[in-house]
């Protein structure tokens, strides 16, 4: 999985966090129980895990991600972490060119393929920046491929037993086959691309 795919996306999620004005901090968004600040500080703490991660790669001194901010510095700080993941990928994943490659990453249930991480951050970003991005009336579109890889990396991870009320995901929402990636992907993780802060 090409890392150019992460770093595209991870550019756009900064745009939109840099677009998200202190106001909109209370909005619903379209991830189930988390206002904007909320979903803003989750992701923070994902960058930040995935970073952690990916810079240390064995796990042997790996810091505690820290997702404390406040006010008027949220988006300065979340956008800063993004790039700072983005230079990670770039100076550390196998296929991003960098000079000290990471092809393994240790974690909590085992050794798992650096490509895997990638993977999973990139799920991660294209699903919460359609969330943030629609919470806060903003444009979001990752290239069909992004969207699709990310499709791939959660149809393999998310099961019928990870749905439902008290649970990560909701019930899939039907949707066409022949609908755009992003949208399928929405749909597998329970969103509605016709979801509205009103709704």
């Amino acid at each position: 999985m090409p890392a150019a795919r992460i770093l595209d996306v991870l550019d756009d999620l900064a745009r939109v966090v840099g677009g998200t004005a202190p106001e909109q901090d209370g909005l619903p968004t379209p991830c189930a129980g988390l206002d904007v600040v909320t979903l803003r500080r989750h992701l923070l703490g994902g960058i930040q895990y995935f970073d952690i991660v990916l810079t240390d790669p064995s796990g042997d001194q790996r810091p505690e991600p820290h997702t404390t901010y406040t006010g008027s510095d949220a988006a300065d700080v979340v956008a800063e972490s993004v790039r700072k993941l983005a230079r990670t990928v770039r100076t550390t994943v196998a296929d991003g060119g960098g000079s000290t490659p990471v092809n393994v990453v240790e974690l909590g249930a085992g050794t798992i393929p650096a490509e895997s991480v990638i993977g999973l951050l990139l799920a991660e970003t294209v699903v919460h920046g359609w969330d943030l991005s629609r919470a806060t009336g903003q444009v979001w579109q990752p290239s069909p491929v992004a969207s699709e890889q990310a499709y791939t990396v959660l149809s393999a991870a998310i099961r019928p037993e990870y749905r439902g009320a008290d649970m990560p995901f909701a019930p899939e929402v039907p949707v066409g086959a022949d609908a755009p990636a992003l949208e399928r992907l929405l749909a597998f993780t329970g969103r509605s691309v016709l979801w509205t802060p009103a709704s």
